[in-house]
């Protein structure tokens, strides 16, 4: 959705993400953490995570730089939304052994945010993103 069309439309957070939704039994309820600019993820994956066998689908990679840039962005004290995301996959990412996820807020100009992230398994490099996200309305529902 363009930016434009977003407007008028509410984002709230009733704790369904699929990434950090506690209350979704089918997500991967992940406790993702925000802080100054900055976002971390720390992941173990496993053969349910899988694109190939033992290396972990490309999606969930690019759903994990999205959901630390968020939380990145969360950190600012705003709600936003992604607008656009890159991706770019150096190395398979395997599972079985811990991912962390990094992000970082790298320029604030009004509501459009933008941040850098990667993705590093045994100290290598296995993906790097790049986002832009616009700051929306929205408030995370307690019920």
């Amino acid at each position: 959705m363009a930016a434009e069309e977003g407007a008028g439309i509410r984002f709230d957070d009733d704790r369904h993400c699929f990434v950090c939704g506690e209350k979704n039994s089918f997500g991967l309820r992940l406790k993702p953490k925000g802080e100054n600019g900055e976002g971390l993820i720390d992941w173990v994956p496993d053969r349910r995570h899988q694109g190939f066998e033992g290396v972990v689908h490309g999606g969930l990679i690019s759903t994990l730089l999205d959901e630390a840039m968020a939380y990145a962005s969360k950190s600012l004290g705003c709600f936003c939304v992604t607008a656009e995301l890159s991706v770019r996959f150096r190395a398979p990412v395997t599972t079985g052994l811990p991912v962390q996820v990094r992000a970082r807020v790298v320029e604030q100009r009004g509501r459009v945010i933008r941040l850098e992230a990667s993705v590093t398994q045994e100290g290598l490099e296995k993906a790097t993103g790049r986002g832009t996200f616009l700051q929306v309305p929205g408030e995370r529902k307690e019920d």
